[in-house]
């Protein structure tokens, strides 16, 4: 008894900052998904001037990728809650497949779009990799769950909702770099890759501490 009553007193401060983190993320995947979803009025007005014309000429999938990604964002904390997995594995499996059918909706109407994208070719480019890169890495959540790989399934979870956040870190880095005086073309064409690149660093590092084994 000892031993085991400071492990049970330790335990809730060890989980301190995995709960902090997932309550940031839930916050700023609503804030993200509350802002993203003014576009499903389509009025051409919420769209920045320079995004207009072609926003307007691929209406479908622009909504498929905005529509997709807002799910994904309100969705992808839930699986990383460690109770909701143990006392409800139900709900977290059909959590998870609609998490997988909203990013394919975002990955692909993102894909699509790409083409188009403002700035060409560096941002259209850094955004087509973030959608092939958000497509393989939840395929990879998909296989291994199937596998019954957990282990390996929470890995290339962490990886896809990385990616997912790149909305998150997207909307930070505009107005940031706005901010500093920097010319809009210029940080939106850098914002096509480190909107998604910096999420996949921390993403890497965050695995490489609580899963040194499994991360490679």
């Amino acid at each position: 008894m000892d031993n085991a009553t400071p492990h049970r007193a330790d335990r809730p401060a060890s989980l301190l900052p995995r709960r902090a983190a997932l309550a940031l993320f839930a916050f700023l995947g609503v804030l993200v998904a509350l802002l993203s979803a003014r576009y499903f009025t389509l009025d051409p007005e919420t769209f920045l001037e320079d995004q207009r014309a072609t926003y307007l000429a691929h209406l479908f999938p622009l909504l498929c990728h905005i529509g997709g990604g807002t799910v994904a964002l309100l969705l992808g904390p839930w699986q990383f809650a460690a109770r909701l997995r143990a006392r409800r594995p139900a709900v977290h499996r059909s959590v998870g497949r609609v998490y997988l059918l909203s990013v394919a909706v975002t990955g692909v109407g993102g894909l699509v779009l790409a083409p188009s994208g403002l700035h060409p070719p560096v941002a259209p480019a850094g955004f087509a990799v973030l959608g092939v890169l958000l497509l393989a890495t939840s395929a990879a959540a998909l296989r291994t769950a199937r596998q019954r790989r957990f282990d390996r399934h929470r890995v290339w979870a962490v990886r896809s909702y990385a990616l997912v956040l790149a909305a998150v870190t997207l909307r930070v880095w505009l107005p940031l770099f706005d901010a500093l005086g920097a010319p809009f073309d210029q940080a939106y064409a850098a914002a096509g890759w480190t909107c998604w690149l910096i999420n996949l660093a921390v993403a890497e590092a965050f695995l490489a501490r609580r899963e040194p084994a499994r991360a490679g």
